[in-house]
């Protein structure tokens, strides 16, 4: 279907492009409209099963620092909300794209990153402990099939980019 992420990062010019650069443009409203829908289609079987209640009532911050994206998850009735930049979360968890790339794709267990200060959780750290506990436990089979190849590959390209 796609070539592999090896042969598309080994191209010439594929290493000069700056990847980030387009991300950092995309409008507020379309990344919390993106990031909302997409986090209650995945999280659905979590949200069910009442493994997002430590949510309600409180706000967790994903923060990916070299986008400059600070997305405010909370959770409201059966579904979780997106709020403003602006809002202070209870607690926060910052890394780079590539670092949570690598989480997301489980090439990296979420305790080296935490431990190596890769990733970093600031505020109410109880909150953002029960949060890791959650990513740490999902598994990737529930999600559709097309969902986890694509996340794989962009993980391939990410991991051959950066070596």
């Amino acid at each position: 279907m796609f070539p592999s992420a090896q042969t598309v990062v080994s191209l010439p010019f594929v290493r000069k492009i700056p990847w980030l650069t387009p991300l950092r443009f995309v409008p507020r409203p379309l990344q919390e409209l993106t990031v909302g829908t997409a986090a209650n289609l995945l999280l659905r079987e979590q949200l069910q099963d009442g493994q997002l209640d430590f949510l309600e009532g409180a706000t967790l911050g994903i923060e990916i620092s070299d986008l400059d994206y600070l997305w405010v998850l909370s959770k409201r009735g059966a579904k979780l909300v997106i709020g403003r930049k602006r809002s202070v979360p209870d607690v926060t968890i910052r890394g780079g794209s590539h670092d949570f790339l690598l989480l997301a794709g489980r090439r990296e267990d979420p305790d080296t990153l935490f431990f190596q200060r890769r990733l970093v959780i600031e505020g109410d750290t109880e909150l953002g402990l029960q949060a890791k506990n959650l990513i740490d436990s999902i598994d990737l089979d529930q999600f559709p099939a097309i969902f986890n190849r694509a996340l794989q590959y962009a993980v391939d390209i990410a991991e051959q980019v950066s070596r």
